[in-house]
């Protein structure tokens, strides 16, 4: 291929140059215990060829809608996850118990006490589980515990009642813990005896689907909201019911006064509405010019704190000497203000007294929204809220929970609940020391993990999904693209945006950043240009534009990859070519046509002058620079390929694709090493750890995220030691059949797995005696499994006539010996399989038995029939055998004799 003049690729240095010839050394070199004076010894390690990778960790989802509660003490959150229930510790973010069920969930509550949780499910069952969650908090601190925890949760099942005749959509438990009600879609509403297991009230007049039901604090009533727009007050004493009637969409929080006098609705029509509860009129209807997802009451004595802001403490002061003068002062005496928090893209406080806003959540003033700013999408949406002990929590419409101390108002944290489909991922490395990620998801938030803790922050600043991220080789720049045309510049030391890059007309769908320093970055976008961006050393956010720009690709332009030595960068597109650029001018150094579908992925290799490339078609491909030569072609996967990496120093290579699955190839043989499966669809994001090649995550549509750690070195010394303790059993049964100690001989070979020696060691203890009694003695010293491993070996035994004799006495003498109820204790499912299995050969075996009996008989009248004389020659002969064999029984000594003993 014809180069620009001035250009020689052969002064491309990358960071070493190793030979296919001495790949092997790095392994031998390890081997014989010499070491280079270059290397460490974790990276001497991490150059042995690896064979096997397990799964280590694994982030997957904590809430993906639906109901969603925080315990009365404000340690927990139990979420509902499709058919499982999340136990989550709020401090760390981290699942500490589930409750996996066989339906999916439609609502659940747990009691006031924490002690039970009352589950309804699709199936119309109502669940009710022991749930102590003082126990967890005090036995369970950390992941490692989990599958415990979840066998535990499991078995504390105590009820389960079909409840109603449709889903059940609320649940909510009285807070004695003895009474519960849920609404369902049935248009009926139930209360029940939770200890007597019974229901005790059953409401459906005039309802509509039923969507929020909710017990009164303080009085024996209960509150229902219906899909007609109207809230119901029913009192479980008279079972009257007053019907609220003042919303003009639909109802989505209600909540009570600190008194309990009023009861407090908000909806989609943008007003809140204060209700007597004795009343069918509202008292008073407060406009706040947006939608609520729901809303809590404050406690009074949160209130009436000193620990609250300066700026709320100024307001409520304000608002007390306001209202000493005014009618409702004697009220505010006794009850105390009510103050409602809730909100729909920032959270706000409102007093119900004076009917204005106190508080606004980061100090953002509440501001109407204007003509220019209707059609203009918010970051996300606040679905509810919860009210905890010390803490309220507000759920975005992304399933994320943001957490606020009650005490001061200020937000303490966030847990991610859903990442929806992983995009990118990358490891953050410098001073973080590769023990953080990033993470870009079909969001417009970038997430950032901490893998120690598993604690996550979200760095808010785009406008549309986030496509592409990319980490400076320091780790502490962050570049990312997005549907929004734009590439921000990060810093992850103070998680804010350094730079605002514009002039994409398209979606950027990859961005880089250099291996060694950090001038300048790269982006590309479907507009099917590429773009050099300076970067500068200022820490005041400012929008930037690009220093070059080049129209590189005939279509959209999937991957830019930068080189070790930073000098020049590659681009992979759908229009099937690869390019190589030089990264001062945008020159075109080559085009190769790599593959017959479009690009998604490209790697330098980090010790030789290649490339590698995956695409559609299904072939990973590892490219010259120097003639652009394909030198290797990989097959294997059976759909398209999405990302790949070299490993172990660019010995190995790591590819996944669209069918889920995760392949390891040697560069040198071009084969598969080995295959991983921990996704359910489509892999997008994959990145290697640099620092300790033994570790990769990946990332896919299934929003789970995996890290994968090499376990080649656990398995070979887990083989080797099995290896070991094989020889060394094989050594004891050998002893033990010298000894004719066949007990231990017996468990030694259902130990071993040896059919043929088991099979041997029956047959001598047969021979011995000439009979079963060996047999019928060692049998029932066997244990449960051993006993099973007998079935499946008589199985094989009974195929084959040779050894049906032997294979018949044992199963004769594992049937005698064992009641059929402790048969199917070893293995309900397997143990009758097996012997079903046995019958056919065993019904053949009698017929073939029973036919050779019959031939013998035809054998004694052809005889008969020729020689007459023979046939009573041998019954005579017969007759004077038996009488011998009498003879001899009675002279038989009573102490045991040898037959020649006896002769």
């Amino acid at each position: 291929m014809n180069l620009p003049p001035g250009i020689d690729m052969s002064k491309v240095k990358f960071v070493e140059v190793v030979p296919d010839d001495e790949l092997d050394e790095y392994k031998d070199d390890e081997e014989n215990g010499t070491t280079d004076s270059r290397d460490d010894k974790s990276k001497q390690a991490s150059k042995r060829l690896k064979k096997l990778f397990k799964a280590d960790l694994e982030i997957d989802s904590l809430y993906r809608g639906g109901s969603i509660q925080i315990s009365s003490d404000g340690k927990f959150l139990v979420s509902q996850c499709n058919d499982k229930i999340n136990i989550i510790d709020i401090e760390s973010g981290s699942i500490k118990s589930k409750i996996q069920l066989d339906n999916k969930l439609t609502s659940f509550s747990i009691n006031q006490q924490n002690k039970e949780i009352l589950i309804g499910c699709v199936n119309l069952q109502m669940r009710q589980y022991k749930l102590d969650l003082e126990e967890i908090a005090q036995s369970y601190t950390d992941l490692i515990d989990q599958e415990s925890i979840v066998e535990k949760s499991n078995q504390s099942l105590i009820k389960i009642w079909k409840g109603h005749e449709g889903p059940i959509n609320s649940i909510d438990y009285h807070s004695s813990g003895v009474l519960a009600v849920t609404g369902s879609s049935d248009r009926t509403v139930k209360v029940w005896d939770i200890e007597k297991g019974y229901c005790t009230h059953n409401f459906t007049e005039d309802l509509g689907l039923v969507t929020l039901v909710k017990f009164h604090p303080t009085e024996l009533k209960v509150i229902s909201v219906s899909d007609d727009l109207k809230i119901r007050v029913w009192d479980l004493q008279t079972k009257k019911c007053i019907i609220l009637n003042n919303h003009l969409s639909q109802v989505s929080g209600i909540s009570f006064s600190n008194s309990g006098k009023e009861l407090i609705s908000v909806g989609r029509d943008k007003v809140i509405n204060v209700w007597d509860m004795n009343s069918s009129s509202p008292k008073k209807t407060i406009p706040i010019f947006q939608e609520l997802g729901g809303i809590i009451t404050i406690p009074r004595d949160i209130i009436e704190s000193d620990s609250l802001p300066q700026n709320l403490k100024t307001r409520i002061d304000k608002i007390m000497n306001k209202l000493q003068d005014s009618a409702q002062a004697e009220k505010v005496n006794r009850d105390g203000l009510t103050v409602i928090v809730g909100g729909e893209e920032v959270l706000r406080a409102w007093c119900i007294e004076t009917s204005e806003c106190i508080w606004n959540d980061q100090g953002i003033e509440f501001k109407k929204k204007t003509d220019k700013t209707q059609d203009k999408e918010p970051l996300y949406t606040i679905n509810s809220i919860l009210l905890g002990d010390d803490k309220f929590i507000s759920i975005t419409s992304e399933h994320n929970m943001m957490i606020y101390d009650l005490n001061n108002f200020e937000r303490a944290g966030e847990i991610i609940g859903y990442n929806d489909e992983i995009t990118d991922i990358k490891y953050v490395g410098g001073e973080m020391d590769y023990k953080k990620i990033v993470v870009a998801t079909n969001s417009n938030d970038i997430r950032f993990y901490d893998l120690d803790t598993l604690k996550a922050e979200i760095l808010r600043g785009h406008q549309d999904l986030v496509m592409s991220i990319d980490v400076s080789y320091d780790g502490k720049l962050l570049l990312s693209g997005s549907k929004d045309c734009n590439v921000l510049l990060w810093d992850l030391v103070n998680k804010s945006v350094l730079h605002t890059f514009t002039g994409h007309t398209g979606t950027v769908t990859a961005v880089a950043l250099p291996n060694k320093s950090s001038m300048f970055a790269i982006s590309a976008s479907d507009d099917k240009t590429i773009k050099l961006w300076k970067l500068s050393n200022s820490s005041q956010h400012k929008k930037s534009q690009s220093v070059l720009t080049k129209i590189a690709h005939e279509k959209d332009i999937n991957t830019v990859v930068i080189a070790p030595n930073d000098k020049i960068f590659a681009t992979g597109s759908q229009d099937n070519y690869i390019k190589i650029w030089g990264v001062n001018d945008f020159n075109l150094l080559g085009s190769i046509k790599a593959h017959k579908r479009g690009v998604w992925s490209c790697a330098f290799s980090p010790v030789d002058q290649v490339i590698m490339s995956c695409s559609s078609d299904g072939l990973i491909k590892i490219w010259s620079l120097q003639d652009f030569s394909c030198l290797r072609t990989f097959e294997g996967h059976k759909g398209s390929i999405l990302k790949c990496a070299f490993i172990s120093y660019g010995m190995q290579l790591i590819s996944c694709g669209s069918e889920g699955l995760i392949k390891l190839w040697n560069v040198k043989t071009s084969e598969c090493v080995n295959t991983f499966e921990a996704h359910q669809s489509k892999i997008w994001a994959l990145a290697v750890n640099q620092q300790d090649q033994d570790l990769f995550i990946s990332g896919g549509s299934d929003s789970r995220i995996v890290v994968w750690r090499d376990h080649t070195q656990i398995q070979e010394d887990r083989e080797r030691q099995e290896e070991d303790n094989k020889i060394l059993s094989q050594q004891t049964l050998d002893s033990c059949l010298r000894q004719k100690d066949y007990t231990n001989a017996l468990k030694l070979a259902l130990v071993l797995n040896q059919p043929r020696q088991t099979l041997n060691i029956f047959q001598e203890m047969y021979n011995e005696t000439a009979n079963d009694k060996l047999i019928r003695e060692r049998i029932p010293k066997l244990q449960s499994n051993e006993i099973l491993k007998c079935l499946r070996y008589i199985r094989d035994w009974n195929t084959s006539s040779k050894y049906t004799q032997i294979s018949q006495t044992v199963l004769n003498i594992i049937l005698t010996t064992h009641k059929p109820q402790d048969l199917i204790r070893l293995s309900s499912y397997e143990v009758p399989q097996l012997l079903q299995t046995i019958i056919p050969y065993t019904e053949r075996h009698f017929q073939r038995i029973d036919k050779m009996l019959q031939k013998t008989y035809l054998i004694d009248y052809a005889i008969s029939s020729i020689n007459p004389a023979a046939s009573t020659i041998l019954i005579d002969n017969n007759d004077q055998e038996n009488q011998e064999n009498d003879f001899d029984e009675k002279k038989k000594p009573t102490t045991t004799t040898t037959k020649e003993e006896i002769k």
